[in-house]
């Protein structure tokens, strides 16, 4: 059973979902590596961003059992989660990391705070 998490970004947005999405300044359905697990329904989240720190397609995100997920699309200037109390860490481009609630994720200027529902 899918759990519905929150994504407050830093530009305003609050999204919730339950499934699959790509975020970025111009996110598409088939992107390459996104690998997922149901691309029947997948959330597009653009980001504005003039200064273009957010590639087209910048990151990817999910769940599986329950354990939210997010992918660098082997953008630009990367993708970084801050876990509460532990620190942060840069994501390898085109491997999942799973996400902890309480975490932010930052990708180029941008960020969201996760929380769970």
């Amino acid at each position: 059973m899918a759990v519905t998490f929150v994504l407050d970004f830093s530009d305003g947005q609050h999204v919730e979902t339950s499934g699959n999405g790509v975020i970025g300044r111009n996110p598409a359905v088939h992107t390459p590596g996104t690998e997922m697990d149901d691309p029947g329904h997948v959330q597009l989240i653009t980001i504005q961003d003039d200064v273009k720190s957010v590639s087209r397609a910048h990151l990817a995100f999910g769940q599986y059992d329950g354990v939210f997920w997010v992918m660098d699309l082997g953008s630009a200037n990367g993708t970084t989660i801050t876990y509460p109390g532990e620190g942060t860490f840069a994501c390898d481009p085109n491997t999942r990391h799973e996400v902890d609630p309480g975490s932010i994720v930052r990708f180029g200027g941008e960020s969201f705070a996760l929380t769970r529902r």
